[in-house]
């Protein structure tokens, strides 16, 4: 059995602190890839990481946002098939809903 262990060091830094620090976190989040959480009166209010670790958290939002979209159209889909409409109506329903 393989034992994958992940440790997430977080470093944690005020917004006071964090502002005073700047180029040196950009340097270290860019070596490291390690995220810097910012917090404000003791809450985490955003995160500093490198930019390419941001690219991927977009990438992956997007295909999960289509990941769901094809998924609702697939019920969309069934729906209509088990309910026997015709395909030419749902397409005038579609055209007239893109017409608006």
């Amino acid at each position: 059995m393989i034992n994958l262990e992940v440790k997430l060091m977080e470093n944690v830094l005020g917004v006071e602190e964090a502002r005073r620090l700047l180029g040196e976190l950009v340097y270290r989040v860019n070596q490291g890839k390690e995220p810097v959480i910012i917090t404000r009166r003791a809450r985490e209010k955003a995160i500093l990481m490198g930019y390419e670790e941001y690219r991927k958290l977009q990438d992956l939002a997007v295909e999960a946002a289509a990941n769901r979209v094809a998924q609702a159209l697939e019920k969309i889909h069934q729906k209509v098939n088990e309910a026997g409409v015709p395909p030419a109506v749902v397409e005038e329903a579609i055209r007239e809903v893109r017409s608006r």
